[in-house]
């Protein structure tokens, strides 16, 4: 049975995300809380400019394999669900800003199946991950949570998301980072290096970086 995704947070990483799995046969549906984005990128059009992602998005838009809405109870079917919201520099201070991925994993946490998996890949402080997956194991204990950082460049989001130079994965549990292996089975078998670690290390890689 071929996994259902979803992607919540349809910004610059998040839309490159939906439509670059959608691209490689995946069922997507994006979540954001904006309607004029999500209305856009229902129509196939970006926000933003990046090279060849207009034409990709349009393209998947037209297959039925990629939808956006608002409602997060629509991502109930899915089996993995991605965490791309922004993480902005907090107001009073120089730390990040986690109020979006709080409530992000909030609001999908009711609408969780049996054995689905969270995947963050926004940039967050060390620690973040296990402090989410704490709450979850609270608000969600039949879902699991890791973290999958992005190292996406601008004007090379669809390349970095689809040829990697690394996939880097932060799990806890042996099931979790086989559906994730699942999940990007064609880009390994393209040879792209599969680096699993635990989810510390896959925050560091990425502050790292």
């Amino acid at each position: 049975m071929a996994l259902k995704l979803s992607v919540v947070g349809c910004g610059y990483l998040g839309a490159t995300h939906a439509a670059c799995m959608s691209s490689l046969g995946f069922e997507v549906i994006g979540v954001d809380t904006d309607p004029e984005k999500t209305a856009l990128l229902s129509k196939g059009e970006l926000p933003f400019y990046e090279p060849g992602l207009d034409s990709l998005l349009a393209s998947e838009i037209t297959t039925g394999r990629l939808t956006f809405t608002t409602d997060f109870s629509a991502v109930a079917d899915a089996d993995v669900h991605f965490i791309c919201v922004g993480t902005p520099q907090s107001k009073d201070g120089l730390a990040a800003d986690l109020t979006y991925v709080k409530s992000s994993v909030a609001a999908i946490a009711p609408h969780l199946k049996e054995g689905s998996l969270v995947v963050g890949k926004s940039t967050v402080p060390v620690g973040t991950a296990q402090l989410l997956r704490d709450q979850l194991a609270i608000s969600a204990p039949q879902a699991d949570l890791a973290w999958n950082p992005e190292f996406l460049r601008e004007g090379f989001a669809i390349e970095d998301t689809l040829e990697p130079n690394r996939l880097v994965v932060g799990v806890r549990k042996p099931e979790s980072e086989k559906l994730l292996a699942e999940l990007y089975a064609p880009l390994i078998a393209a040879g792209v290096p599969w680096i699993s670690s635990d989810l510390r290390t896959a925050e560091l890689v990425k502050v790292a970086a």
